[in-house]
């Protein structure tokens, strides 16, 4: 750890108890395409993870060169995008995505998928569940 401003910074390794299940993939995204990453539902199924089961989501781009990915996390009612550039990751811990902003509602995440911007990308993912 280092002081900042009489404040510690630093890095925390922390456990999750209860994994069963991991799940890690390199994907290759063609230009001009929309891929469904994986799904979520309440019963397992091909590229299908339960809900409940979801402890630790984390999705990177590895694509040489500077190409962002879109990023499109949906649920049976509304849907948000995120867009992450090369090299960075975007993080889940639950499948919950709720709330309500301006008369939208979420509910639970059901599928995510990704678009490169521009030429092909690529993506690792990493899921772990119980």
């Amino acid at each position: 750890f280092r002081k900042e401003d009489g404040i510690e910074r630093g890095i925390a390794n922390n456990t999750i108890n209860g994994i069963n299940y991991v799940d890690n993939r390199t994907l290759s995204i063609p230009t001009g395409s929309i891929t469904t990453l994986f799904s979520m539902d309440s019963a397992p199924g091909a590229g299908t993870f339960v809900t409940s089961s979801i402890q630790y989501i984390r999705i990177t781009n590895i694509t040489d060169g500077n190409i962002p990915i879109k990023l499109m996390v949906s649920s049976s009612t509304e849907a948000m995008s995120y867009l992450i550039t090369t090299g960075s990751s975007y993080m889940l811990s639950t499948s919950k995505m709720t709330g309500s902003l301006s008369g939208l509602t979420f509910d639970d995440i059901k599928s995510v998928k990704v678009s490169p911007s521009g030429s092909s990308g690529s993506i690792e993912y990493f899921i772990a569940t119980t």
